[in-house]
């Protein structure tokens, strides 16, 4: 049963492989649309935080459940591939991720996006 975009199984089991492996198709798909378009890295960045933060945050506080940390890296390595179009990064994932300064951008960081969820 779908209920506001999230399936509802039968076990609870079940919740990870109906919205999370579907979340990580659509993630996907969406990322190989975008991904022929010309874009700085930083309007990458704007596209990562308009289209897949939005979906990961609904969806880990739709379904409060434990989400292997391998979900995370998977997610993470999609996404920076997507920004650095495969090559290698230009500056180190702990530089970008600290809070904005002055001048600088920062990548999304997925513990940021479930903060919510480890409060309930």
């Amino acid at each position: 049963m779908k209920y506001l975009g999230i399936n509802l199984a039968k076990y609870v089991q079940e919740l990870y492989e109906e919205n999370y492996k579907t979340l990580m198709n659509k993630i996907k798909e969406k990322l190989n649309k975008w991904r022929d378009i010309l874009y700085s890295w930083i309007g990458r960045l704007n596209i990562v935080k308009m289209l897949v933060l939005p979906n990961l945050s609904y969806r880990f506080n739709g379904t409060p459940i434990t989400i292997p940390a391998s979900y995370f890296v998977d997610i993470n390595i999609l996404i920076l591939k997507f920004i650095w179009k495969g090559k290698r990064p230009r500056t180190a994932n702990t530089i970008s991720k600290e809070k904005k300064k002055v001048g600088r951008l920062t990548l999304p960081d997925l513990a940021t996006v479930i903060k919510t969820v480890w409060y309930w």
